[in-house]
């Protein structure tokens, strides 16, 4: 099933698998890649649930604040490292003879640094909807 509205091909990552299915160094990096996403996902929930739980707590309003800025410091530092992983992905996949998995620009740049973000995010929405 292709992810919808956006540019991640879970086919091509298939194909780009099967295609190295004899390397395992180099599925090692596929895995590490794919699961830098779901450790992007998880930064943003932990951050999301955390702001919400402990906004009106009695922690202290300096505390919070130092809370959430190094909760948006591990978001952001899990954010590049999904633009990295996408780029080794693609470069990868050229290397294989397979389609790129993401056809969007993979940038730091705004707005392409959110496209990017919204399509892994996607497929890990997939992943999980998928699932048996």
């Amino acid at each position: 099933m292709e992810v919808k509205n956006c540019n991640f091909s879970k086919d091509e990552l298939h194909k780009l698998i099967d295609a190295n299915k004899d390397d395992s160094e180099c599925l090692e990096m596929i895995f590490q890649c794919v699961q830098s996403f779901a450790d992007y996902h998880s930064a943003i929930f932990e951050m999301e649930v955390k702001r919400e739980i402990f906004r009106n707590s009695g922690i202290g309003s300096e505390a919070y604040q130092d809370m959430v800025s190094t909760l948006d410091r591990t978001r952001t530092a899990n954010h590049n490292a999904v633009l990295a992983s996408v780029s080794i992905l693609n470069r990868i996949a050229e290397k294989s003879n397979v389609a790129p998995i993401y056809e969007g620009v993979v940038s730091e740049d705004r707005p392409y640094r959110r496209e990017v973000a919204d399509a892994v995010l996607a497929y890990v929405e997939c992943v999980i909807n998928d699932r048996p």
